[in-house]
């Protein structure tokens, strides 16, 4: 009679278990929730960034020429030139005497040759009659030699003194603006004495630095997209004109040089940001970043195959915040899973949210 208790006891935890083992089967099979999207097709740049600073191309520093007192400064500091404008003026009193006393010295000279020629002429015609020696003639050719020589010598100083002359006016040797201002009215220069520091802004170029390991991807010649936070609306394109033959030890960087035309208002010293386009790759299939995941140290989708997740690892090209480029193991038609994908295995059943 106990055998009866125990043998529905036994019947009663089976079918628990059952039950239970059904409960599990409807769990594994519970779909999850997920957005789905095609792979998107853009014309994608690979690029390289890098931080620098503008700088002018042109920007020299102008120095006296001639020595003298300065009796009149013409411009100031942040003022816009063109080239030939004067800038300064040097007392040209001295310069003018020596010039004045140059000039004549020349006359002379020029008077006592052309004398001489008069005389070397005469004695030409009396030596032939063989009156007048041989001796005597070479000899006043030797003198006519001499002072055609000292003429030169006079000339050369006249144009001497009339180049100092004329340095004591200070001219701007191209436009730009005055970026500073070494001289004062009644200052005494001598030659080599700074006077203005003038920066032309038309035509800039900027210092970049990028790191070693992008060295072979940078050529003379390259495109290079620039940004400036002083006018960050604008954008200036130019082109590689320079790469340092020799790495920063500190930084392991390479310094390019990138010239450009100045897009307006941007001032040498202010820093850049540049974007150099190394590669372009055309109508390369893109998923949103939300739908690479990583399984067994692979990065892998879900394509979407009925209403189920297969797994399909995927090679993975440049990324960007929002999409990644997909250069191998999906198709343009596939369709992938992208919100959800981190919460499913490969064979999970899916419920598409639209």
């Amino acid at each position: 009679m106990k055998k009866l208790p125990l043998l529905l006891l036994a019947c009663t935890l089976a079918a628990c278990n059952d039950q239970v083992g059904q409960v599990e089967t409807a769990v594994r099979e519970r779909a999850t929730s997920v957005t789905v999207e095609r792979a998107e097709l853009r014309d994608i740049d690979y690029v390289l960034t890098a931080l620098g600073s503008v700088e002018s191309i042109h920007h020299p520093t102008i120095s006296a020429e001639t020595n003298g007192q300065v009796i009149s400064v013409d411009v100031s500091e942040g003022q816009s030139v063109d080239a030939g404008k004067l800038l300064a003026s040097v007392d040209n009193t001295l310069h003018q005497i020596e010039a004045a006393k140059a000039e004549a010295e020349l006359k002379r000279q020029s008077v006592l040759v052309e004398n001489q020629s008069k005389e070397v002429t005469r004695l030409k015609r009396l030596h032939k009659s063989q009156s007048v020696s041989r001796d005597r003639l070479e000899d006043e050719e030797a003198q006519f030699a001499m002072q055609r020589a000292q003429q030169v010598v006079s000339s050369k100083q006249w144009e001497l003194a009339q180049y100092l002359e004329s340095k004591t006016r200070v001219l701007a040797p191209q436009a730009g603006q005055i970026a500073r201002r070494h001289v004062s009215l009644g200052d005494y220069v001598t030659p080599g004495m700074p006077l203005f520091d003038l920066v032309s802004v038309d035509r800039l170029k900027a210092r970049l630095s990028f790191p070693e390991h992008d060295v072979a991807n940078i050529t003379l010649g390259k495109e290079v997209r620039l940004t400036s936070p002083i006018v960050p609306e604008m954008i200036a394109i130019g082109e590689v004109t320079a790469i340092n033959p020799q790495i920063n030890i500190r930084n392991r960087a390479i310094e390019v040089t990138v010239e450009f035309d100045n897009p307006g208002g941007w001032l040498p010293g202010a820093s850049v940001d540049a974007t150099l386009v190394i590669e372009i790759h055309p109508k390369a299939l893109t998923l949103p970043t939300r739908s690479i995941v990583t399984r067994n140290d692979k990065e892998v989708v879900f394509v979407v195959d009925g209403q189920r997740a297969r797994m399909q690892e995927v090679k993975l090209g440049w990324r960007e915040v929002d999409w990644v480029e997909i250069i191998r193991g999906i198709q343009a038609e596939d369709r992938v899973v992208v919100n959800g994908a981190a919460l499913i295995s490969d064979g999970s059943q899916l419920v598409e949210l639209k």
